[in-house]
């Protein structure tokens, strides 16, 4: 989702051709993805225990694979 969000922002910026809206969405990614990474992977860990741990060891962070792992 936050992958999806930053593209759409992104692409957007490129779109009206704005060197300073490009620089605002590279910035605000940074900060989602540290937000994410540092706070909310904690809660979730906290919340859900073992499940998160083996979910978060199979699922990628940010951007999804194509194929699965051992292929």
């Amino acid at each position: 989702m936050s992958f999806g969000t930053i593209l759409f922002y992104l692409g957007i910026s490129i779109l009206i051709g704005s060197i300073s809206s490009i620089g605002i969405v590279f910035a605000f990614s940074i900060l989602l993805i540290a937000y994410i990474k540092q706070i909310e992977e904690r809660e979730l860990e906290a919340r859900f225990g073992e499940d998160y741990l083996v979910y978060k060891a199979e699922t990628p962070f940010l951007i999804p694979r194509i194929f699965p792992r051992g292929s």
